[in-house]
Order: C-alpha cells, then sequence, then structure tokens
C-alpha cells in the first residue's frame, strides 16, 4: 500500500487528494493541515484517511506533496532535510514559482532525497478543501521541473494522478517561473490593480460597483484569489514578475497615446490583435 502525505488541504492539495482517492481507493492519504475545518471536512468525507503532524506524518509516507503557498514549501523542505524519511521516499510541490523552490530541494537532493518539482495550471478564485474538484485539473498542463527522481518514481506519479487528466510537460525552472509570470503572475497584479483603483475612484459614488456587470466581474474574478498565497508567490518570483509589469506598463502607456491622439488605426489594430489571440486561446 501506497501511503501519500499532502500537506496544504486547500483548492490544490484537496484536490489532489481527491484524485488520488478516485484513481486507486487503496492509498492511504494522510493530510495535514494548520486549519481544522479543511481536515475535517474531508475525513467526513473519506478524501483523506487521516489527519497527522507535517513532521510525523512525513516520516511515514512514500509520497510526500507540499501544496502550501511557497513560503511554507521552502520552510518545510528545510524540516524534512532535518528528519529520517523513508529510503525512497519522494517529494514533489504544487508551488507556482519553481526557481526558488528547486535551489531549497537541494538541501534535500544532497542527501540522497528524491524532489520532483510541480505546478499543475489550474485554480480557482474559489479558496478551501469544499472546492476542491477531481476535475480541476481537467485538460491543463501539468509542468514537472525533473531533479533526483528515478524514470520508475515519475511514471508511479504521474501514474498516481492518471485520472487527473493533464498534459504532463518537463520544463526547467527558469522558464517555468517567466512562463507564469506572463500568464499568470502578472494578470493577477493587473486584477488587483484594477480592483482597486475603480474601487477608490468610486468610493463616493453611491452606485460604484454595485454597477459592475459581466465585463468587470469576468476581466476581475481572479482578483478574489487568496491574497496569503499571492503574496507569497510575488515575493518568490518578484524578478521575472517586475519585468512583465515595466513591459506590461509600457504597451498601456503606447496605448494610452493612441487614444490620446485619436489614433483610431491604432486603437483597432490593438484590439484586432487582442481578438484573434483570445479567440484562439477556445480553439
Amino acid at each position: 500500500m501506497t501511503t501519500v502525505l499532502i500537506s496544504g488541504l486547500g483548492l490544490i492539495g484537496s484536490s489532489i487528494a481527491r484524485i488520488i482517492k478516485n484513481g486507486d481507493t487503496t492509498v492511504e492519504i494522510i493530510g495535514s493541515d494548520p486549519d481544522d475545518d479543511s481536515a475535517q471536512f474531508l475525513l467526513d468525507h473519506q478524501i483523506i484517511d487521516q489527519r497527522a503532524d507535517f513532521a510525523q506524518a512525513a516520516t511515514q509516507a512514500d509520497l510526500i506533496i507540499l501544496a502550501g503557498p511557497v513560503s511554507v514549501i521552502l520552510r518545510q523542505i528545510d524540516e524534512l532535510a532535518q528528519l529520517k524519511l523513508k529510503e525512497q521516499v519522494l517529494v514533489t510541490d504544487v508551488g507556482s514559482t519553481k526557481q526558488s523552490i528547486m535551489t531549497e530541494a537541494k538541501r534535500l537532493t544532497h542527501k540522497g532525497v528524491a524532489f520532483l518539482g510541480g505546478h499543475p495550471m489550474a485554480g480557482s478564485h474559489l479558496t478551501g478543501s469544499r472546492n476542491g474538484s477531481i476535475d480541476l485539473f481537467n485538460g491543463s498542463k501539468y509542468f514537472l521541473v525533473t531533479s533526483s527522481q528515478t524514470k520508475q518514481q515519475l511514471r508511479d506519479f504521474e501514474q498516481l494522478l492518471d485520472s487527473a487528466n493533464v498534459d504532463w510537460t518537463e520544463i526547467t525552472a527558469e522558464t517555468h517561473d517567466k512562463l507564469v509570470s506572463e500568464l499568470s503572475h502578472l494578470p493577477h497584479v493587473v486584477a488587483a490593480t484594477l480592483v482597486n483603483s475603480v474601487a477608490d475612484g468610486l468610493a463616493h459614488d453611491p452606485v460604484g460597483l454595485k454597477a459592475a456587470a459581466g465585463g468587470f466581474k469576468s476581466m476581475t474574478r481572479i482578483a478574489a484569489s487568496d491574497p496569503k498565497m499571492w503574496t507569497a508567490i510575488m515575493m518568490s518570483n518578484s524578478q521575472a514578475i517586475a519585468q512583465e509589469l515595466a513591459t506590461f506598463q509600457t504597451a498601456l502607456s503606447h496605448f494610452e497615446e493612441a487614444i490620446q491622439d485619436q489614433d483610431e488605426a491604432a486603437i483597432y489594430a490593438a484590439f484586432a490583435k487582442a481578438e484573434q489571440i483570445r479567440k484562439s486561446l477556445d480553439d
């Protein structure tokens, strides 16, 4: 029997627990989370088999999945490096930045512990164990930064999450962090800034944000995501995000100039390009 420790039972961690149970009910899943309600909900619904302290559970596990915020993942890697783990244990994570995690993971690999960097490119503005789903990752890319794991460990991990229906994609940590800064981190900064800016501007309007319709709500949906998690992401991938923000500000300035200059052709070209690219994403 395989024993899996999932540390962090929020949206991603609880979804992974559901996916594993859906694929193989014989797998023993130990959950670790400081939130009593999250753990109890998963216990009550038989999504995890038991709840335990992180350090205690880690020594029992064949697979350890670190599913907390990046700052917590980094701390837990350090903690694991000080424990006596099973000889063939595999440690992996789901953090949305990889360079800092892979650097910290050397503390494990230097001790002979196998580590596999991971990041499922899926999520929701909803949070918590109650909102997890076996379909959360369906059709999404699941990035893997290979390290010290064996080929068999890699195959076993992918098999364990087979019912997730993901596109396993190997990538370097550097390429990953640049890619997600463009596709995930920058959009979150833009959405949060837009919400705050508009809210401040309408603070004294009696109708204000109550008039927000589909377009504003759709574009800013991700701004409702967990601020603790996203603060950790900003801190761990700050250089790449700052570079993308600078590029975005330049593009926004060009759009502003086109509007001020009444440059109809430039405005139309920007909208037409965006329309074509966005539609292609649904093909």
